[in-house]
């Protein structure tokens, strides 16, 4: 079912309507907004935050390409540090074009493959662990910001969801890769091992071994996970204090999570519309913003300023795209 599901969205008609979804939620949010009372919200409106707010946003990609070199270094896959860097900005710019959070993997995935032709499992291994370490750091903080908020807000079945969603989500992915770096692949199902093949089997044996050999490494990978959430957290803190919101920090980053989280599901184009109103459902669940009064303009104003400011970082990587002089390496080394 999950299959079929996947390949309509990916179909003609499914690219139509997660096309339609993403313009139809964004003009929801711009048109909820009363524009003719802006006047006194822009003598509010600080600029110098809004700034910031982009600028943070924008720290997270160098970020993205440093993860991603120290896991391709861990399987032993050497290339240069502007390389990745400018496939990760690339990525961030598919992202924001193709189905649900996943366009950019797929994008770096046909660069990582022409300049690895040899070592493609490796690299390949690579990608899977970057996304496994995104979402894996994300349901964490999501989770983990939740108990402190989750006593004051006992009776909030939205909260309580996404709190089992960020739990659910952080042991999935626990034991997966618990099973994948320390289970043996003596110890899987005959049936899969025979489909598998002595080759691909043993492929798959020196991917683990590989992966177990670079703690290091993959410590700070984990590091730059943690930090990366924290730069777009904060991004969207300074976002909310610029249109007039003073969001407490904990609070605004449960938000952040949660929309962060909704970009996954593949039911829109890179997210759009999807993340800016996951962000406004937690905050008005968390008792921040209302459907009317003071908080509804500027709450909705700051879902617009979210998808602007993630429009603008991406089409920094479509520059990087149109510019960029090497995309393939020749002589990469591994």
């Amino acid at each position: 079912m999950v299959r079929s599901l996947y390949s309509f969205l990916q179909s003609p008609t499914g690219r139509i309507l997660r096309t339609g979804l993403s313009i139809g939620l964004v003009a929801l949010f711009v048109g909820l907004i009363d524009w003719s009372a802006l006047g006194e919200l822009r003598q509010r409106l600080r600029w110098d935050l809004a700034a910031w707010a982009l600028l943070f946003a924008v720290a997270a990609y160098p970020l993205h390409g440093l993860r991603w070199h120290l896991l391709l270094r861990a399987q032993g896959l050497e290339i240069s540090h502007g390389w990745t860097q400018a496939v990760s900005w690339i990525g961030g710019f598919y992202n924001s074009l193709l189905l649900g959070g996943v366009g950019g993997d797929a994008a770096r995935a046909v660069y990582a493959l022409r300049a690895f032709p040899e070592r493609k499992a490796a690299a390949m291994a690579s990608l899977a662990m970057d996304r496994v370490m995104g979402l894996l750091v994300l349901f964490a903080l999501c989770a983990g910001l939740l108990v402190g908020l989750l006593p004051s807000h006992a009776d909030s079945v939205e909260l309580q969801s996404l709190g089992l969603l960020a739990v659910g989500g952080a042991g999935s992915l626990c034991i997966v890769c618990g099973l994948g770096l320390f289970g043996s692949i003596h110890r899987w199902p005959s049936a899969v091992r025979r489909r598998l093949g002595p080759e691909r089997l043993n492929a798959i044996e020196a991917l683990r071994l590989r992966t177990l050999a670079e703690p290091g490494r993959h410590a700070l990978a984990l590091g730059c996970s943690l930090a990366i959430w924290w730069v777009d957290f904060v991004s969207i803190w300074l976002l909310a204090a610029s249109v007039g919101l003073e969001l407490p920090f904990l609070e605004c980053s449960v938000a952040a999570a949660a929309a962060y989280v909704a970009t996954v599901l593949p039911i829109s184009i890179g997210g759009h519309g999807v993340r800016e109103g996951a962000l406004l459902a937690t905050l008005a669940a968390l008792d921040l913003v209302a459907a009317s009064g003071p908080t509804r303009d500027p709450a909705l104003l700051l879902a617009t300023s979210v998808w602007a400011v993630t429009i603008a970082c991406s089409l920094i990587g479509g520059v990087t795209l149109l510019l960029w002089s090497n995309p393939a390496p020749a002589n990469p080394r591994i």
